[in-house]
């Protein structure tokens, strides 16, 4: 069953749930700190507070299995991100169930003040349907103790009045917490989702530099010799530092890669690849679109390039020519431009003819960069545009 993908590119919602199960992981790390904690606490209080010590070893052992168990999800988590996801909805029941215990044995009105510390453990996780849970197991626990335990509550005489008065309360109590949680939740996914936005636009924008070159300059990279100097370099660097060369195999492999010679049967001859290997191999390519060739080409054009703390995100969130309070007039002005600046030719870039102009703009992600209303203009009405910048530029020669 296909996910609904409500993003301009699809690759966007994978790496949203990429950040969410990177920061996930360190909201666990907060969540067995303050169980830590709390333990802790409990601990040295039931000490104090002279409690039988078969009550004591009974909670001791419930926070112990609970952080175990949040340890444990942390390791297998690294291998299966499911264990991550699995971790949140347990460690929301174990936590619960850690409150109405230490409810329970306490018998105090001082009590009742764990069950919205177990909200506030919760909360961290800032998930949608942790959220609605945990407003159901403290709805109901407060329910609960107002109807069956009202002695927790200092409720010596309760009358019906009371109870009523005292159920809104935490109706209302737990509506507000739900709102706040709502909003920091959906401010926590807008930046996430910016992010991966950001993250997914400057792939892009690199794919179509490395399109372009190819468009323009009619060339190719040339990975023999990008090989041969590799293979030079790591053998002098295997011989200075007094180890056996490593990396010829490796380097070996890409070379096949590269010309399309290393097919899916021939993998069999090197069983000690496993499959993420060969991904992260490919990727090392240097002669398509792999995440080296991207790297290299980013860093040769922010080399020098000095940005602000408060400005990497944007600065990283690259618009283009697509600015959403800009008016549709002002979109169609800015690509107009650009487009008679590729026909007229700019430093170091020589003229297009109009064939290239439009196959440049038809045949790689540059599409993706501008307003569609523009683009379907543009489409429509390739010779007007023509035209009109031929016309502007003979004006402008004379």
């Amino acid at each position: 069953m296909n996910r609904k993908r409500s993003y301009m590119f699809p690759e966007i919602e994978d790496y949203r749930e990429d950040l969410e199960i990177q920061h996930l992981r360190t909201k666990n790390h907060f969540v067995i700190g303050l169980l830590t904690v709390m333990m802790i606490m409990v601990f040295i209080y039931m000490l104090i507070a002279d409690f039988p010590l078969r009550q004591t070893l009974i909670l001791m052992f419930g926070f112990l299995f609970v952080i175990l168990f949040n340890i444990g999800n942390l390791a297998y988590g690294s291998e299966n991100n499911r264990f991550y996801q699995l971790n949140k909805y347990l460690t929301t029941l174990g936590v619960y169930s850690l409150a109405l215990g230490i409810l329970f044995v306490f018998a105090s009105p001082a009590a009742v003040i764990v069950l919205f510390i177990a909200y506030a453990i919760c909360a961290f996780f800032q998930d949608m349907r942790i959220m609605f849970i945990s407003n159901l197991f403290l709805l109901f626990f407060a329910i609960m103790i107002v109807k069956g335990y009202p002695e927790y509550l200092f409720m010596e005489n309760p009358s019906a009045e009371n109870n009523a008065g005292l159920t809104l309360f935490f109706i209302a109590f737990i509506l507000i917490l739900t709102i706040t949680s709502y909003i920091i939740i959906k401010q926590k996914q807008f930046f996430y989702s910016q992010i991966a936005m950001s993250k997914e636009t400057e792939f892009r924008n690199l794919d179509l530099l490395i399109d372009l070159e190819k468009e323009v300059t009619k060339t190719a990279v040339d990975t023999d010799r990008y090989y041969e100097r590799t293979s030079q370099f790591l053998e002098a660097f295997c011989r200075k530092i007094g180890i056996e060369n490593l990396f010829q195999e490796k380097v070996s492999i890409l070379k096949k890669l590269e010309k399309g010679e290393l097919t899916p049967a021939m993998l069999q001859n090197h069983p000690q690849y496993g499959k993420s290997d060969w991904e992260r191999l490919e990727q090392l390519r240097i002669g398509g679109n792999g995440k080296l060739r991207k790297s290299a080409l980013k860093m040769s054009h922010t080399f020098n390039v000095e940005v602000k703390k408060r400005e990497i995100f944007s600065e990283t969130h690259f618009k283009s020519f697509n600015h959403q309070k800009d008016s549709l007039d002002i979109k169609i002005l800015a690509f107009v431009l650009f487009y008679a600046a590729l026909k007229r030719g700019m430093p170091g870039m020589p003229e297009l003819e109009e064939a290239d102009i439009r196959s440049i703009l038809t045949s790689t992600d540059y599409s993706y960069t501008i307003d569609p209303r523009v683009f379907q203009i543009y489409q429509k009405n390739t010779d007007v545009f023509a035209s009109i910048v031929d016309d502007w530029l003979k004006r402008r020669d004379r």
